[in-house]
């Protein structure tokens, strides 16, 4: 089997029908299954992709959740149960728009051995499908590095194509992750870097329901964090110097935007958490945009350093 595409689904009966046809539709000059992990929607969706199932049985698997399992174990079922040497990636939310997104993603990385995957350019949609005013740039650059990702990472899920080969078991602290897609690309491109198709393949949907865009502003961020914390803490040395500065700003921000809002504890944890892997990066950041939350920053750290005196002095 060449390629595995691994639908996501929860609760997406407005678009499931439409992610599933842009897969079958797909045009190839080699086999691929399609594995439905479906995690016990309550919206109807479950029953079309038994409907999808029982029409293409040669074709769709499905992994059915027994209750709302909502976490990476959803992934690592899927990773373990397929079958191709790729596995291309869909969210039931989106759709693919060429019938020849797998072959071309196939072929740059049949000639591309040392890729570990492949990405390529999306339209971004509301939850009609129509094509709303925020889009994501065009990129001129052809292979993405480990470091480039680390500054900026242009990968949506439902363009990724992976090489399976290069994927490792996921590790304890991918399943901490509160986003999975980041973190997922990160243990990939260890093995390799990723290649860029600058074509127009398929379709990213930005609607209220979606599991990111349903969140508020600082839920957004403050997940982020987490995820981005567990990755900095399983990077080398120098990837982690790299993003370092980027994590301590956004505790100092997400600090910010809680004081701002009323919630000073919850202005005094962000502090906190930045406190464990960045006081000297953190220091910087709300020294020099947030004076108020460097003082409570301080009164933090001090804390901290009388109550590990105390600890020393007890053993």
């Amino acid at each position: 089997m060449k390629v595995t595409v691994l639908v996501f689904a929860y609760n997406h009966v407005r678009f499931i029908r439409q992610a599933l046809d842009s897969v079958l539709i797909q045009q190839t000059d080699f086999d691929f299954e399609v594995l439905i992990s479906e995690d016990y929607s309550t919206d109807g969706t479950r029953e079309i992709v038994l409907e999808y199932a029982q029409a293409h049985r040669d074709k769709i698997r499905l992994q059915l959740s027994p209750f709302n399992i909502c976490d990476a174990r959803i992934v690592e079922r899927g990773f373990d149960a397929a079958r191709g040497e790729y596995i291309a990636l869909i969210d039931g939310d989106d759709y693919w728009t060429s019938p020849y997104k797998l072959q071309e993603q196939v072929d740059f990385m049949d000639t591309h051995p040392r890729h570990s995957l492949c990405f390529h350019h999306v339209e971004c949609v509301d939850a009609e499908g129509k094509r709303i005013p925020f889009q994501l740039s065009h990129s001129s650059k052809m292979s993405w590095s480990l470091e480039d990702i680390l500054e900026d990472c242009p990968i949506e899920t439902s363009t990724a194509l992976l090489r399976r080969s290069m994927l490792p078991p996921l590790p304890n602290w991918y399943f901490l992750c509160p986003f999975g897609d980041f973190p997922l690309w990160v243990l990939c491109m260890q093995n390799g870097p990723a290649g860029y198709l600058d074509r127009l393949l398929g379709a990213y949907r930005i609607h209220a329901n979606g599991f990111f865009h349903g969140l508020k502003e600082w839920q957004q961020r403050l997940y982020s964090q987490y995820t981005w914390m567990h990755v900095y803490r399983n990077l080398a040395p120098q990837h982690q110097a790299q993003v370092a500065r980027r994590l301590a700003h956004g505790w100092a921000y997400l600090a910010m935007l809680q004081r701002s809002s009323g919630d000073r504890l919850a202005s005094r944890e962000c502090i906190r958490m930045g406190l464990v892997d960045f006081p000297h990066d953190l220091r910087i950041q709300l020294l020099a945009h947030v004076p108020v939350l460097y003082a409570t920053m301080w009164s933090i750290w001090q804390a901290r350093k009388r109550l590990c005196g105390r600890s020393v002095q007890g053993t």
